[in-house]
C-alpha cells in the first residue's frame, strides 16, 4: 500500500512538471488598461521619475488564504510586474524590449490547497519575456522544471506567513539581481534566492504593481473568503501610488483598496482580501 501511495504521488509530480514546462515557454501578457483593483489589475508604485536604487514588495497574510477552484494549473502566484506599455510600446523611456519580471509560485502537490497537512513545490523565479515576440527567452528554473526551489513546502498562505520580491538596480540603471523570500509559519523556515539578471536581458525600473494569480499562461485562482492582508513598500527613494494597471494575464478574486502612507520610502501600504 505505501509503494502504491509513492507511485501514485510521483505520477502527480511528474504530470505538474511536464504540463508546468508546455505552457509556461510562453507567458500570457494581458491589456495594460483596467478599472476595478482586483486579480491582476492594481494601483502600480511609482517614484515619480526617480531612478531607485531597489523598490521591494512584502505581502503579508493576516488572515489564512484557502483556495476554492483553481483555473488551469493548480498554483498560486504573487507577481511583480513593470507596466507593460512602458516596457513594451514606449521606447521614448529607454527600454530594451524585455520584460523582467520577478514571480513567486507555489504548486499544490497533494491535500486540499490550504488544509492540514497540505504540501507543495515552491519555485522562486524571474522570467524575462520578449516584447517583440511575447516569448519567455530566460528564466533562472530549469526548462523542464524538474527543480524546484523546494519541495514538500506547507501550505505558505497561513496566518503569519509572507511572500517577499526585491528589485536591485544597478549604478547603470538597470535590474541586476531580484531577491526573494518565503516564510511559512508552519514550519518556521524561510525560502530565498538571489537570482542574477542576464545583463542582455535586462532592462529599468519601470512603475510597476503586484497582484495575486493563480495557473499561469493566463490562469486564475478563486480563493473563499475570509483571507485577508496587506502588501508593504519600501525603496531608498520616496513611493507614491499610480494609476490602476493590468500587466499580467494570471489573475484572481483577490481585491485590493489604495495605497496607504505615499511619499515615504518603507511605510507604503496596501490591504487585501478574498
Amino acid at each position: 500500500m505505501v509503494v502504491k501511495k509513492l507511485r501514485v504521488a510521483l505520477l502527480i509530480t511528474l504530470v505538474f512538471l511536464t504540463v508546468l514546462a508546455i505552457t509556461l515557454t510562453k507567458v500570457a501578457t494581458a491589456q495594460n488598461s483596467c478599472s476595478t483593483p482586483i486579480g491582476n489589475c492594481n494601483y502600480e508604485v511609482t517614484t515619480n521619475g526617480i531612478t531607485p536604487s531597489y523598490v521591494a514588495a512584502y505581502a503579508y497574510i493576516t488572515n489564512t488564504m484557502t483556495v476554492q477552484s483553481y483555473n488551469g494549473l493548480w498554483m498560486v502566484l504573487l507577481l511583480y510586474n513593470p507596466d507593460y506599455s512602458m516596457v513594451c510600446y514606449n521606447p521614448v523611456v529607454g527600454s530594451t524590449g524585455y520584460w523582467v519580471q520577478g514571480v513567486i509560485f507555489y504548486g499544490l502537490v497533494s491535500g486540499y490547497p490550504g488544509g492540514p497537512g497540505s504540501t507543495g513545490n515552491l519555485y522562486l523565479s524571474a522570467w524575462i519575456v520578449s516584447c517583440l515576440t511575447e516569448q519567455l527567452v530566460w528564466n533562472n528554473t530549469p526548462s523542464d522544471f524538474s527543480q524546484p526551489t523546494a519541495t514538500n513546502v506547507p501550505w505558505p498562505l497561513v496566518s503569519g506567513a509572507h511572500w517577499y520580491i526585491i528589485y536591485y538596480v544597478g549604478s547603470n540603471g538597470l535590474i541586476s539581481q531580484i531577491y526573494e523570500e518565503v516564510y511559512v509559519p508552519t514550519n518556521g523556515k524561510f525560502y530565498t534566492l538571489f537570482i542574477n539578471i542576464q545583463s542582455q536581458y535586462t532592462n529599468r525600473w519601470y512603475r510597476s504593481n503586484v497582484n495575486w494569480g493563480g495557473g499561469a499562461n493566463g490562469g486564475s485562482v478563486t480563493f473563499n473568503s475570509g483571507g485577508s492582508g496587506q502588501i508593504y513598500y519600501c525603496s531608498n527613494v520616496n513611493l507614491y501610488q499610480g494609476s490602476l494597471a493590468q500587466n499580467a494575464g494570471e489573475s484572481s478574486n483577490v481585491a485590493y483598496t489604495q495605497m496607504y502612507d505615499q511619499g515615504t520610502t518603507c511605510s507604503m501600504y496596501q490591504d487585501f482580501q478574498t
